[in-house]
């Protein structure tokens, strides 16, 4: 069985071929249309899932793997057999080990997915309307608090359940079970630096406080700052399991950070804070629905990315924005402070470029595989046209030698599978005789299908007709 590599090289042989024929590009209007909608749908998906890899070590993992599988084509290119020996030999057990170690960012995507706008339409319980009446005392108590530890400079970490459970959370061993109504005073009292729940996190679910001092997975995102601890951290990793909200106090700085999707965005003040969470955790039937990246476009917020928070000018337009008040800011501005929180421009256009590269080989691969080129041969009835035409001019033929003809065409599986006998015509042209005698003359093809195919062979390729004189 050929290796891995071996099947790699005689893809991109195929490949080449086919562009040399020119038969993978050609079609009709429809089929070139839903090509390329499948390649910029493809491209879409790859471009998703590389960015979710983005902000992780994933990342550089897969950059390492690619790096790998690069490193083995070059090889068995230049024949170094040993060395692609083992690589065909190993990529079984690679293929294990990827599972293996993007599962986080897989569950990540998995849990995105669950939480698209289709999949709560399919499932009502979670598109409830009805809000609990103590939404805003909620929402009050926590941003009370964290502005209270923010002037004393005590850490605090709170984290929000949205739609995705945490219930893993709340049943960790060493959690402490809480159950009470959500408190300013409460949550104080929690993240006093005498408690012995200080150490941790809170974490509200349905209104009330359900555990504290819980432990959250820190996050392995390498855009987050070194002046980050722990907390924020934990932060960051609690927003990564699923669509949850955190906050947290820093007990360095006394600031106020938000984060949700994987990202940590440092707020102005507590006034940020409460303008977030009671746009975060409306209802999704009061109002208009908008995305996170929407809800921040009303709020002075600082994102914490890295290599987009370097430049005096920003900070400056941040402050001016702060006093000119959040709700007044102009859509440019707005725009710009989303802007950071994201890719740079340049690395998003380079990641949307490498997808569609993928995407569009992966295209080739899979119609190589499902409808690749191969031919078919049909044997075709050989007619005659021009006949009158020649009687006309005194010509006549003597006999028909040939009754029909071997065609072979040349194109994809499921175009030749669709080509019967009827769909294609061979003749000699004898409208052009002007002279008797033994007379050799091509034979033609027609076909419906031109676009489709290719003629590669057509036997006989020519035939002698013999022609008379009619007598007048």
């Amino acid at each position: 069985m050929p290796g891995f590599f071996s099947k790699l090289g005689e893809f991109f042989s195929g490949i080449w071929q086919i562009m040399t024929d020119g038969l993978l590009f050609l079609g009709g209007p429809i089929d070139m249309f839903v090509s390329i909608v499948d390649i910029l749908i493809t491209t879409l998906v790859f471009y998703f899932i590389m960015k979710l890899f983005r902000d992780s070590r994933a990342w550089q993992l897969l950059r390492g793997i690619l790096l790998i599988i690069a490193f083995a084509i070059v090889t068995s290119f230049f024949g170094l057999n040993t060395i692609s020996f083992i690589f065909n030999n190993t990529i079984s057990i690679l293929a294990i080990a990827l599972l293996i170690i993007f599962q986080p960012e897989l569950r990540k995507t998995l849990e995105k997915l669950g939480r698209n706008r289709l999949v709560k339409v399919i499932s009502p319980k979670e598109r409830e309307n009805s809000v609990d009446p103590g939404t805003r005392q909620i929402i009050e108590s926590i941003v009370s608090a964290c502005e209270s530890m923010s002037k004393t400079r005590t850490g605090a970490l709170i984290i929000i359940e949205r739609l995705t459970s945490l219930g893993e959370l709340q049943s960790q061993e060493n959690a402490v079970q809480v159950d009470s109504s959500v408190s300013t005073t409460l949550l104080k009292q929690i993240f006093y630096i005498g408690s012995p729940l200080h150490d941790g996190a809170v974490l509200i679910r349905e209104g009330r406080i359900a555990a504290a001092r819980i432990h959250v997975p820190l996050s392995d995102a390498y855009h987050l700052r070194h002046e980050f601890g722990t907390r924020h951290r934990a932060a960051v990793g609690a927003s990564e399991l699923g669509d949850a909200i955190a906050v947290v106090v820093s007990e360095e700085r006394g600031t106020i950070s938000l984060a949700m999707d994987g990202r940590l965005f440092e707020l102005a003040n507590a006034d940020a804070l409460r303008s977030q969470l009671y746009r975060l955790l409306m209802p999704e039937g009061s109002g208009e629905r908008r995305s996170f990246k929407e809800l921040l476009q009303d709020t002075f917020i600082r994102s914490r990315s890295d290599a987009e928070e370097k430049t005096a000018a920003a900070d400056t337009d941040q402050q001016e924005d702060a006093e000119k008040g959040r709700e007044k800011e102009t859509a440019k501005a707005r725009r710009r402070r989303i802007g950071r929180s994201k890719l740079p421009r340049k690395q998003r256009f380079g990641l949307a470029i490498f997808s569609f590269i993928l995407a569009f080989f992966f295209w080739l691969y899979v119609q190589l595989t499902i409808d690749p080129v191969k031919t078919s041969s049909f044997n075709v009835p050989l007619t005659y046209q021009g006949v009158e035409i020649a009687a006309d001019a005194g010509y006549g033929i003597q006999g028909y030698p040939v009754s029909d003809i071997q065609l072979i065409l040349k194109g994809r599986t499921e175009v030749l599978d669709n080509i019967s006998v009827t769909d294609l015509t061979a003749y000699i042209d004898v409208s052009d005789i002007n002279t008797a005698g033994v007379i050799e003359l091509p034979v033609e093809i027609e076909t419906d299908t031109l676009l489709y195919t290719q003629t590669e062979t057509v036997l006989p390729g020519s035939v002698r007709v013999n022609i008379y004189e009619l007598q007048p």
